[in-house]
């Protein structure tokens, strides 16, 4: 039977500085504690937006203004800061609360490609979606995991399993498989895994839109070492819910 992968050492979030974030801040804050991991928290100070800022046809728009104005790297630079203070105070606040070993670090790079580089071995990253794609979905909906039916991907499988278990949730499998004879295989050694939870699979295509076809939870996935960033943060871009990497 899976259960939880106890060796998961961290827990790895990104910060930007968007308001939409907190959600996933909490998300990070309940996995770890549920983990009994650290929760390592990296603020981003997004390099490709600090150089933008450097353009002098480059300009931001109020959210609630809606008027355009020049985008200054000063003001951005305090902008940052100002962020950066604010998400270390709540993380903080909500981690003391729940005795959570934690950790906050501010840096400056590409989200995604940064928080791959930093991830060690044991490690789990939780990518949130970009803060206008998160739908909130209605209760005890599934958990996805890509699963290619090797050992190397037992892990993301186990802990997709857990996630779902303890949210009362079925799970939902993406097969790696060329026919349908090999689909019957990968999903009879998913069952086999996680015989007490309600599990459908389909073949595995393409992954964000399947995850949201399901209105999933979270999409689980393992990486190799020689992962595409980009790749990745193109698929986490697409998605509505988080994206749960392991290394």
């Amino acid at each position: 039977m899976a259960s939880l992968p106890p060796e998961i050492k961290r827990v790895l979030l990104g910060l930007s500085g968007m308001e939409e974030e907190w959600a996933a801040l909490d998300a990070a804050i309940e996995l770890a504690d549920r983990l009994q991991a650290e929760l390592a928290t990296l603020f981003i100070e997004d390099a490709d937006l600090l150089r933008a800022s450097l353009l002098p046809c480059v300009r931001e728009v109020g959210r609630s203004s809606a008027q355009s104005r020049q985008l200054e790297f000063d003001q951005l630079q305090r902008a940052f800061k100002v962020a950066a203070t604010e998400a270390e105070q709540r993380l903080r606040r909500h981690a003391e609360a729940r005795a959570l070993r934690f950790s906050f670090q501010v840096m400056r790079g590409r989200p995604v490609p940064q928080l791959l580089d930093l991830a060690d071995r044991l490690d789990l990253i939780l990518l949130p979606p970009p803060g206008w794609m998160r739908r909130r979905p209605p209760p005890h909906r599934p958990v996805v995991v890509f699963y290619d039916a090797s050992a190397a991907t037992e892990p993301a499988l186990a802990m997709a399993a857990a996630l779902a278990r303890s949210a009362g949730a079925p799970l939902h499998v993406l097969i790696a498989a060329d026919d349908e004879a090999a689909l019957r295989q990968g999903a009879a050694q998913a069952r086999a895994h996680a015989p007490d939870l309600s599990l459908t699979v389909e073949r595995a295509g393409d992954l964000a839109g399947q995850t949201n076809r399901q209105a999933a939870s979270a999409l689980v996935l393992q990486v190799a070492d020689d992962i595409d960033a980009a790749a990745i943060d193109r698929m986490r871009n697409r998605l509505h819910c988080d994206l749960l990497v392991l290394r």
